[in-house]
């Protein structure tokens, strides 16, 4: 299931892309903090990632997700960072679109943070590791700023191309390392392989090969 409410406002929203825009832009070109330089932890807003996985993820994840992504448990883990798209794109806002794909999560939340900006909406198919998968596209998503989407991120889905402007969204991953993933590597947890499936110690996190 996928799910969409208000969050942060508009004002916050620009306030944070801009501070986010103007690092990026000031370490253009340097491949020392390459991949790192959108993490929300690595720029000093360790704070903010806490605030929504405490005060929003866990506990909607909590009634949304418990039995399905959670297997029961919680979570008890986060990864925040901002994600760039350009119609024109740069080493600070390298992509275009995103292709059909999961998250290496439990549960996603993604932020809309502007700017202006024409396409990139989110297409959501079916999820990893069931029958239909990637063959049934569910629908069609457009981002509106401040406005929060949540879903499991074994959920395949997309970013369209954007034709126009700049896009920046606030992507926040979780996991639950004390359930979900404690007796099933992730790998075989995102595909929802059993080991009536996979034969005995076939899994490379098994004991056979530890």
């Amino acid at each position: 299931d996928i799910y969409s409410f208000p969050l942060l406002s508009e004002e916050f929203c620009q306030k944070l892309h801009q501070f986010v825009s103007g690092m990026m832009e000031a370490m253009e070109g340097s491949s020392a903090i390459r991949g790192i330089h959108k993490d929300l932890d690595n720029m000093g807003m360790g704070w903010l990632n806490d605030l929504i996985f405490q005060l929003i993820v866990r506990p909607i994840s909590s009634q949304l997700f418990k039995e399905t992504e959670l297997e029961g448990g919680d979570l008890d883990w986060r990864q925040g960072f901002v994600a760039s798209y350009s119609a024109s794109p740069t080493h600070s806002k390298p992509r275009e679109r995103l292709v059909p794909h999961t998250d290496d999560a439990e549960v996603t939340l993604n932020v809309c943070l502007g700017d202006q900006f024409e396409g990139g909406n989110l297409h959501f198919w079916g999820l990893r590791g069931e029958d239909l998968g990637g063959n049934k596209l569910l629908g069609e998503y457009e981002p509106e700023i401040g406005r929060a989407v949540i879903h499991s991120g074994r959920h395949l889905h997309e970013v369209t191309p954007i034709t126009s402007g700049n896009r920046f969204a606030l992507i926040q991953w979780t996991r639950s390392w004390s359930s979900a993933r404690k007796e099933t590597c992730p790998c075989c947890w995102l595909n929802r392989r059993k080991q009536s499936d996979r034969g005995q110690d076939s899994c490379v996190c098994g004991p056979r090969w530890n």
